[in-house]
C-alpha cells in the first residue's frame, strides 16, 4: 500500500469520512484510480450513455475524488449534480479492480460533510426519520403472514410504495411455503437511501434503531424481495454494526421451495426473459435460482436478453438517482425495455420493486405490450 496516497486522502477529507473510505474500500483507491484511468467502466456506465459527458461516469467521478481530496477541485452544486446522477448499479465494479461504488458513496460523503446535499435526498432523509419511510406518512403494509417468529420476511418500502398488490402476492406464496412471518405495518426501513446518498450519520443513527427492532423482535433470519434491502443488510450493517442475522433474498427462498417440492410454479405459455437487478446480480451474484425458477414454469420459452446475469444494464432506479434525475433515469429505463422488444419477449420477469416500477412505467411509455412480473407472480 502506498501509504502516501492514503494520506492524501487523509489529509483532505474529515476524519469520519476517511473511516468510511478506509474500512469499506481498505486504500486510498481514490487518490490511485485515475492513474489507472483503462476507461473500461465508462461505455456501460448509465448516465455517461445518456450525456456522454466524463463527469457523469463513474471514471469521472474518481477523477473528482482526486481533486477534491487533494484540493484541486473545489465542492459545488454544479458538483452535487454529478456526483449525484449515479444509480450505483455496480456496472464500473463489474469492469474495474476498483471499489468505484464504495468511493462515490464516500465521495458523497464527503460533500454532505462540506454542506452540499441534494434538497430530495434531505427531504427523504427527514421522512426515514420520521416515518419510517422515504415516500410518505403512512404506506399500506398488510400481508396475509402471521406477526412474528425468527424467520421474518422483509418487505421494504418501494413494494408497499409501487406494488403493494405484488406485495400481496408475495405474502400469499409465502404463506404456501410457511414458516415465515413479517414485522407488521411498523416494520423499519433499511436505510439504504440514505447510505447511498452519502448521509452516514444518519445512516448509522438510524440503522442502530433498526437493529433493536430486530432484537426487540427475537429475529434470527430475514427473507426479503428487494435487493437493495438485502445488500444492505448483507453487505453494509456488518461494516457499521454488530450484524449476525441471516439475510436470504427472496429468489433464493423460492428457488429452494421449489427444488425441496413445497412449491410449484403455474404454467404460462409465454415467450419470457429475466431481468437481473444490478444489485441482485453483482452485488449478492444472485443469478442461477430466478432462472432455475423460470425454467420449472411449464410452457414457457426462456430467453437472454442482450445484456444479461453480471453483465445487466441498469433499470435506472437505484442509488437515490430518480428523485434527483428524474427524466434521465426514465431514459436509462427505456433502453432496457428496448432489449425486451428487441428480444421479441411476452413478458420480463424480475424481482426488485424499483426495477419492477422503472421498467413498468418505460413499457407504458413505449406503448408496447409486454408485461413486467414479479418473480412470485409465477406461482
Amino acid at each position: 500500500m502506498d501509504k502516501r496516497r492514503v494520506w492524501g486522502v487523509k489529509a483532505c477529507f474529515s476524519k469520519s469520512t476517511f473511516q468510511i473510505f478506509t474500512r469499506v474500500i481498505g486504500l486510498g483507491a481514490a487518490i490511485a484510480a485515475p492513474e489507472k484511468g483503462g476507461g473500461q467502466c465508462v461505455e456501460g456506465c448509465p448516465f455517461f450513455k445518456e450525456l456522454r459527458l466524463e463527469p457523469y461516469s463513474s471514471r469521472g467521478k474518481m477523477i473528482i475524488a482526486r481533486g477534491l481530496a487533494e484540493g484541486v477541485v473545489k465542492p459545488s452544486r454544479e458538483l452535487l449534480n454529478a456526483v449525484a446522477a449515479c444509480t450505483t448499479c455496480g456496472y464500473c465494479m463489474y469492469k474495474c479492480a476498483l471499489q468505484n461504488v464504495d468511493v462515490i458513496i464516500a465521495l458523497r460523503a464527503e460533500l454532505v460533510r462540506l454542506g452540499y446535499t441534494d434538497p430530495e435526498h434531505e427531504r427523504a432523509a427527514k421522512m426515514i426519520a420520521n416515518f419510517g419511510n422515504p415516500y410518505s406518512k403512512s404506506l399500506r403494509r398488510f400481508l396475509r403472514l402471521p406477526r412474528g417468529g425468527e424467520t421474518l420476511f422483509f418487505a421494504g418500502c418501494s413494494y408497499a410504495q409501487y406494488l403493494p398488490e405484488k406485495l400481496d402476492k408475495i405474502g400469499e406464496v409465502l404463506s404456501r411455503v410457511g414458516g415465515v412471518g413479517w414485522f407488521g405495518p411498523d416494520e423499519p426501513c433499511c436505510g439504504n437511501l440514505l447510505l447511498a446518498s452519502g448521509q452516514i450519520d444518519a445512516f448509522v443513527t438510524y440503522g442502530e434503531q433498526v437493529l433493536g427492532k430486530f432484537k426487540e423482535a427475537g429475529v434470527k433470519r430475514i427473507v426479503t424481495a428487494c435487493p437493495g434491502c438485502h445488500e444492505t443488510f448483507s453487505k453494509e450493517y456488518p461494516k457499521f454494526f454488530d450484524f449476525e442475522l441471516e439475510v436470504e433474498h427472496l429468489t433464493r427462498f423460492l428457488a429452494g421451495s421449489v427444488d425441496e417440492g413445497r412449491l410449484l410454479p403455474r404454467g404460462l405459455n409465454a415467450r419470457v426473459a429475466f431481468h437481473d437487478p444490478c444489485h441482485l446480480a453483482r452485488f449478492s451474484r444472485i443469478i442461477d435460482e430466478p432462472r432455475f425458477i423460470i425454467e420449472n414454469v411449464a410452457g414457457v420459452v426462456m430467453v437472454e436478453l442482450k445484456h444479461n446475469k453480471l453483465n445487466t444494464i441498469c433499470c435506472g432506479g437505484g442509488g437515490g438517482a430518480p428523485i434527483v434525475h428524474p427524466r434521465l433515469t426514465a431514459k436509462i429505463a427505456d433502453r432496457r425495455i428496448s432489449e425486451a422488444i428487441e428480444a421479441d419477449v411476452e413478458f420480463l420477469v424480475t424481482s426488485c420493486p424499483l426495477c419492477e416500477h422503472m421498467l413498468s412505467r418505460s413499457a407504458k411509455r413505449m406503448k408496447t405490450p409486454i408485461q413486467i412480473l414479479d418473480i412470485a407472480e409465477l406461482f
